[in-house]
């Protein structure tokens, strides 16, 4: 019988300006309506630098999907008494940070008062000076 030939598709590598290199297997087709042959390429991957090896990815962009909360077998409900505790406790965290951060802002206010009257007493005793 007939031994099947593999044929290994050419991959070619791109480099972008951020200096990222990508991995796409490319094959020709023919555009009949512009009577030229054009390239498709299919997206592999990165390429890492180091080691050259193609890492897989899935070529969409953005952020990759949300996974489930938390894997629990199917059909237990989540213990909501927890969470509920949970949540209160950092719901106080949160509280204490604002008020923290309330007291901050006061104290840095009261600053910036300070600082702007020492600014005015600076000016006037200037603008005496420079009158002498």
């Amino acid at each position: 019988m007939y031994d099947k030939e593999v044929i290994e598709l050419p991959i070619v590598k791109y480099k972008n300006q951020s200096g990222v290199t990508y991995a796409y297997e490319q094959t020709s087709s023919y555009d009949s309506e512009r009577k030229q042959s054009r390239p498709v390429r299919k997206y592999l991957g990165r390429v890492d630098p180091e080691t050259g090896e193609i890492i897989p990815t899935t070529g969409k962009r953005g952020r990759p999907p949300r996974k489930p909360a938390e894997s629990r077998p199917e059909g237990q409900e989540p213990d909501y008494k927890t969470l509920f505790e949970e949540k209160c406790l950092e719901l106080e965290r949160l509280q204490k940070e604002l008020v923290n951060t309330k007291e901050t802002n006061d104290q840095l206010s009261l600053q910036v008062r300070e600082l702007k009257q020492v600014i005015v007493a600076v000016r006037d005793r200037i603008a005496s000076i420079k009158h002498l």
